[in-house]
């Protein structure tokens, strides 16, 4: 999941006291897609997810927080059957809903459905300047197709599109190619961020990336930042491990947390990539939550003693627990309720 970023002297303003700026859902787990380099596995819907009447409870208690920015993640969000009602009631009073999808389900219909719910970004994955390249790492025939045609539909619908490169052995020399063919879609951003090896990444080593290959990416995409330049399309390039040094620093500053992440099974957890958790939904509200100490999260030893062990992102992979391998590292907020 992309989040957007703000450095603690930007926010020096900024207290947060009735909540984060950001909130990420994850909506389910369940996805039509079995993408080969998946952090989190999804694929089946989980036994433990939420409720349809669950999902709609905490977007009243995200709407009740008023973030900037929720972004809808999964797993697939299109799958979950009461997405427009979820959007629609979260828009009332958060600044962006933003939506990450495969773009696979997208048709003319839903997605004018979604723009009318209140829906104002949408990112759609797109791994590639061809089918070779996107269909290979998504494991899905034809699924190049399918997101072209999304980010043609969402640009038509009038939401501001990014799109999210996963650089491989596959793609990372074509650059300047998909630089310029999301040019020509007219997206507005551009997301590449280092491909992490947990989930089923951790199997896909003949497409990962070396030492070497990475340089000579981060200079293509410096070359292509400098390119464009003074244009329409925004460049970035991603580091999944920027806000472990980021949120503490902020912390250190007397600021709140920026972040909220709330798993489909409910969990409440610190960073996408980790398997920390301080509560689940269905104990006690994100308001209570926030209260009772997940506000000062990037303070708490815990919390500081397991993200010390991370150096790089192959580290991750090597944490125990492992993210997504079922098992949690619990961390008490002082006042939990069980």
């Amino acid at each position: 999941m992309d989040n957007p970023e703000r450095n603690s002297e930007d926010l020096q303003n900024f207290k947060f006291e009735n909540g984060p700026l950001f909130i990420a859902f994850d909506l389910t787990l369940a996805c039509n897609f079995r993408c080969l380099h998946c952090y989190n596995h999804s694929g089946q819907k989980q036994s433990d997810e939420l409720s349809d009447d669950e999902v709609l409870d905490v977007a009243h208690q995200i709407a009740k927080m008023a973030p900037m920015t929720v972004c809808l993640c999964g797993g697939e969000p299109m799958l979950r059957s009461n997405l427009f009602q979820v959007i629609e009631c979260i828009s009332q009073t958060v600044g962006v809903v933003n939506m990450v999808t495969n773009g696979s389900l997208i048709n003319e219909q839903n997605m004018n459905e979604m723009a009318r719910a209140g829906l104002s970004v949408i990112q759609i994955s797109l791994d590639g300047i061809n089918p070779m390249q996107h269909d290979t790492l998504r494991n899905h025939p034809g699924s190049f197709s399918k997101a072209i045609n999304a980010i043609e539909l969402a640009k038509k619908a009038g939401l501001t599109v990014y799109v999210a490169l996963s650089p491989n052995k596959l793609n990372y020399r074509s650059i300047p190619q998909f630089v310029e063919l999301c040019h020509k879609l007219d997206v507005a951003s551009v997301r590449i961020m280092p491909l992490i090896p947990m989930g089923r990444g951790h199997t896909m080593e003949k497409l990962l990336l070396s030492s070497e290959d990475y340089i000579e990416l981060q200079l293509s995409i410096q070359n292509e930042i400098h390119k464009h330049r003074g244009s329409s399309l925004n460049l970035e390039w991603g580091d999944p491990l920027d806000h472990y040094a980021r949120l503490p620093t902020n912390a250190q500053n007397e600021l709140n947390s920026f972040t909220y992440e709330i798993k489909a099974n409910g969990n409440i957890t610190v960073s996408t990539y980790l398997p920390i958790v301080v509560g689940n939904v269905r104990k006690r509200s994100l308001v209570e939550y926030w209260e009772a100490g997940y506000k000062s999260i990037w303070s708490n030893k815990k919390v500081l003693d397991y993200i010390s062990k991370i150096n790089t992102i192959y580290d991750i992979n090597q944490l125990d627990p492992k993210p997504y391998s079922g098992d949690y590292y619990f961390v008490d907020l002082n006042d939990e309720r069980n």
